[in-house]
């Protein structure tokens, strides 16, 4: 960041924020020698909540914080945005903002298979706030009548209906939609919000689904997700479904029509913003990018390649609000196994939880604690990536080789040393290949999200001046070998001289490269019983460059080696992060 009392020359300044539940960033870009930067940051707690209630009350707090460091005033006399900027530099000229702080969506699924059209609606589902509250379908064993009754109760905010391929199935789709048809009209007796339905089925169909739904419903005709048995087709459904989180969600939030009045163009999903310039990162430098979000009440993952990106949002999950809810999916003992002591009980990580649910921005005061935070931060990242990773067919459930990982969320900045963070990320995910590790540190990439597809040249500019911290280079391999062999000839060529390691199965090695500094790296696997992402024994030379840690040589194996008995696992987990100098 470009810090305080910058010199701006004349061009528009885009101010942007991004609302979660529990924290309000705000991001400013201006020009400064000609070109687009990151030149001031404010951020303060969410005011959703009691007693506040009111979006409208954490934005000003994060600009006034922003404010004090640019020596300007942003609002006038009575809280309200300046804008244009005006001839004494008050202001700015544009204003937007992304939003991850409306609740899920709650949605009901309807579908003829499990893993065909429901598949693919539980796909769709993964790409927005939202999560399933029930699903109807061929091998569901309760009765009509108790279908019905279940679409009564749930009282949805969505009904998302799949099923048959295009000018396919249509008796067993229709009785489908039949039952939510009967739902809908005894509902409509006693409640008069009409429901949204979404129907992503058999295109043929639409004519029948709009003369039984039209009248009972929000209806949404979106392109089939299935189209065929061997295609699936979640863009236009999931568009829908993000268009109804924000209308249903974000625009209903308290005080937010104040923030909305500001804005120049539709609030932007956080998830769809990370979507949106992790895309545009993969296409400008032609690389793949894993982008990872942990915010308080969700984990994002996007996967992005120059010419396609995958989305996937877990909305159970979460470490602030939702770390208590991780518990439902994880036993404490996993939680307990990347604990380098052996004082902590499964009471203990429950009381953690709980108490971070209930103080979602607290961060952690003692090294126990620390440890416990990285600990469930493995667990949540390896939920994330399970469940992104079966929507994406990740082989063993791991992600595919990339060649860089974005890591954002207040969770990290918690963790105070570039060792733990990567070495948490490698435990989680256990990746293969040769990649670059970057942090966003100052919440800028939703921002710049929010700009690329109306101002790309601000993204541009802006994550040009290194916006992004350089944690460093990682290599990691896969493979079987007997722990001491040779794995890995590793040759780092720099302006201060060359290195040549010889990397021994089985361990963690730190080495030095500065921030800043680059080196040419070769790297090939010692036999084709080893692997880093090109294929068995298929080496690799690059350009790196140095960050907060260097370059880490991961070759601890896949699955990672974690021993059975506690003392000795405890042990290597404590050599591990002596190895990265956490």
């Amino acid at each position: 960041m470009s810090g305080e009392n910058v010199l701006v020359t004349t061009g528009a300044s885009f101010l942007l924020t991004d609302i979660g539940h529990t924290t309000v960033t705000a991001v400013l870009f201006e020009i400064v020698d000609g070109v687009y930067r990151f030149t001031a940051r404010g951020q303060a707690p969410s005011t959703l909540a009691e007693p506040w209630e009111n979006a409208a009350i954490g934005v000003r707090n994060a600009l006034l914080q922003m404010t004090s460091r640019i020596s300007r005033p942003l609002l006038d006399a009575k809280d309200w945005l300046i804008m244009p900027q005006n001839d004494q530099g008050a202001g700015v000229d544009r204003f937007g903002a992304t939003v991850s702080a409306g609740e899920p969506l709650r949605v009901m699924l309807v579908g003829l298979l499990d893993d065909v059209s429901l598949a693919s609606a539980r796909r769709v589902l993964q790409t927005s706030y939202a999560q399933e509250i029930d699903c109807l379908s061929l091998t569901d064993s309760r009765s009509e009548a108790q279908q019905v009754e279940a679409l009564m109760q749930q009282r949805p905010d969505v009904i998302l209906i799949a099923g048959g391929t295009d000018d396919g199935d249509r008796d067993r789709v229709l009785a489908r939609v039949e039952t939510v048809a009967i739902a809908l009209e005894l509902a409509g007796r006693t409640d008069v919000r009409r429901p949204h339905v979404i129907f992503a089925g058999n295109r043929a169909l639409r004519g029948a689904v709009q003369a039984q739904l039209g009248e009972l419903a929000m209806l949404h005709l979106v392109d089939n997700i299935r189209p065929s048995l061997e295609v699936e087709n979640v863009h236009a459904a999931s568009a829908q479904v993000a268009a109804l989180y924000e209308d249903l969600k974000v625009s209903t939030l308290p005080g937010l029509s104040d923030v909305a009045d500001w804005c120049g163009q539709p609030m932007v999903p956080t998830a769809q913003a990370l979507a949106l310039i992790s895309r545009f990162l993969a296409s400008s430098r032609e690389e793949h990018v894993l982008t990872i979000d942990v915010g308080s009440d969700s984990v994002t993952l996007v996967s992005a390649c120059p010419n396609e990106s995958w989305l996937s949002v877990a909305t159970e999950l979460g470490s602030g609000r939702k770390l208590a809810d991780a518990l439902e999916r994880v036993d404490p003992a996993d939680v307990m196994r990347w604990m380098p002591t052996a004082d902590v009980s499964a009471e203990d990580t429950l009381t953690y939880a709980l108490n971070r649910t209930l103080r979602p921005t607290r961060v952690p005061q003692t090294e126990a604690e620390l440890w416990m935070e990285s600990a469930f931060l493995r667990e949540l990242l390896r939920l994330a990536a399970t469940d992104a990773g079966r929507a994406w067919a990740w082989p063993n459930e791991r992600p595919r080789p990339f060649d860089r990982l974005i890591l954002r969320g207040n969770v990290f900045a918690a963790i105070p040393r570039a060792g733990q963070i990567i070495l948490a990320t490698l435990d989680a995910l256990q990746p293969t290949g040769v990649f670059a590790v970057s942090l966003d540190a100052y919440g800028v990439l939703p921002a710049c999200g929010a700009l690329v597809t109306t101002d790309p040249l601000v993204p541009v500019q802006a994550l040009g001046q290194n916006i992004l911290v350089e944690m460093g280079w990682v290599i990691a391999l896969t493979g079987r070998g007997q722990p001491g062999q040779s794995a890995l000839e590793l040759r780092l060529e720099a302006e201060g001289g060359t290195l040549e390691v010889d990397v021994a199965f089985g361990s963690l090695e730190v080495l030095p490269l500065a921030p800043g500094q680059t080196a040419r790296l070769t790297a090939k696997p010692a036999s084709r019983h080893f692997d880093i992402g090109h294929g068995p024994g298929q080496g690799r030379t690059l350009t790196v460059r140095g960050g907060l840690l260097g370059l880490v040589i991961d070759a601890r194996g896949r699955p990672l080696p974690l021993p059975a008995a506690p003392d000795e696992r405890q042990q290597r987990v404590r050599q591990w992060l002596w190895d990265v100098g956490g």
